[in-house]
């Protein structure tokens, strides 16, 4: 679990509003994700013995800082069953967890307590801005 220390979770943390980064990251073994005006999220996500692919849209929220670490904070819309959709938060790394590691993200599900580490060896690129006409 991600926020569990000591058997405890941790509940205090800062979060502040702000415009979308404009940053692609892109989880060798997940997907990619668009943080952005317009963001939107294609991966994949195994259930079981099965892999389905996902293209979602992704609502950025802002940045959320927990135990002195920034991150972006987004949600996305996902239809789970024909009939059945849940939010699901997501958390991206703002910095490299270290030297050796990429970017994380972490997600959430409504029956998730906490956060679960999805991608620990993300990378980003910056998006070109478009041109004024």
């Amino acid at each position: 679990m991600f926020l569990q220390t000591f058997g405890t979770a941790i509940v205090d943390y800062n979060f502040a509003a702000s415009p979308p980064p404009n940053i692609v990251y892109l989880a060798p073994n997940i997907g990619t994700f668009v943080l952005a005006d317009n963001g939107t999220a294609n991966f994949v996500w195994q259930k079981d013995e099965k892999i389905e692919f996902y293209c979602e849209k992704l609502a950025y929220k802002g940045i959320r800082t927990i135990s002195n670490v920034k991150y972006y904070e987004c949600e996305m819309l996902v239809e789970t069953s024909i009939s059945c959709k849940q939010m699901i938060k997501l958390l991206f790394g703002c910095k490299r967890a270290s030297i050796d590691d990429g970017y994380r993200i972490f997600y959430q599900r409504p029956q998730d307590e906490d956060y679960q580490l999805w991608a620990w060896d993300a990378q980003t690129f910056k998006l070109h801005k478009k041109a004024d006409r």
